[in-house]
């Protein structure tokens, strides 16, 4: 029986669905015993995800980043490693409802596409533009971290205005830790998102002469780049509460998701 490397990638996501419904199913039961079980899943699904990644820079020589597939992969894996470090640090149950779904989601993405991992062209071999990918991709990941803990700490001040104890009531901290890690993932996000940005502009312009050619998915990464300064600028201003702060949450995850689907090829 031959092994091959996507065997590591059906077993990870295969792992990610079973987890993502364990967690999901405690949302009826209302009980951290599933949720338990779920992280332990997830994390055999992680190990899993580590090893295909493994496997693509052992192949390559280089980030997995060239494609849309291996994007969207290490994406999920960054997600994933910030929730373990988030868990480990705060013990947020609640969280799992968000990051084990888009998990699922984007190395769904990966395996569904199918594509398989490049040579990086030579012309892209830069510490600029690894720096541009890396940083870039580890930036969103924080940000969507930050995300999920937005609307954690939405629910939770809903649940203390109303009086009354949500389904998640239990399974989420206090509003001011969920404040306070929201804001650290946006601000840590952002600021290594632009930098991010920053390099690849540096990087475009070495290369092409020119700052942008304005393709999907650097339009949505400068628009996804406005959204989140809005966000930082509502919490800084005390007014990053209620349904506009849920508009403008939605608008930057959709302009994210548009500047990863927008990438075809580095």
């Amino acid at each position: 029986m031959s092994f091959h490397a996507t065997d590591t990638l059906y077993v990870a996501l295969a792992a990610y669905a079973l987890g993502t419904l364990i967690a999901l199913a405690s949302l009826v039961t209302r009980s951290k015993r599933p949720q338990h079980a779920a992280l332990l899943v997830m994390i055999g699904g992680f190990a899993a995800h580590t090893m295909w990644i493994g496997t693509i820079c052992a192949r390559t020589g280089h980030p997995p980043l060239t494609n849309l597939p291996e994007s969207a992969a290490f994406l999920a894996w960054t997600i994933f490693a910030v929730e373990i470090v988030l868990y480990i640090r705060y013990r947020v149950y609640a969280a799992a409802f968000f990051v084990y779904p888009l998990v699922l989601i984007l190395l769904t993405l990966a395996a569904v596409i199918g594509e398989s991992p490049m040579q990086l062209d030579p012309a892209l071999r830069s510490n600029m533009f690894t720096a541009h990918i890396l940083l870039s991709t580890v930036g969103v990941a924080g940000l969507l971290i930050g995300l999920a803990f937005a609307l954690l700490a939405y629910l939770q001040d809903r649940s203390l205005k109303s009086k009354r104890r949500g389904a998640l009531w239990e399974m989420i901290p206090s509003l001011s830790i969920c404040r306070m890690v929201s804001y650290r993932a946006l601000a840590i996000g952002f600021s290594i998102y632009t930098i991010g940005l920053l390099a690849g502009v540096l990087w475009s312009y070495r290369t092409n002469a020119g700052f942008m050619d304005f393709r999907v998915k650097q339009i949505g990464a400068v628009v996804a780049w406005m959204l989140f300064a809005a966000l930082l600028q509502m919490f800084i201003s005390g007014t990053f509460r209620g349904k506009r702060m849920l508009v403008v949450s939605a608008c930057a995850f959709v302009a994210i998701m548009v500047s990863i689907l927008g990438i075809a090829h580095v």
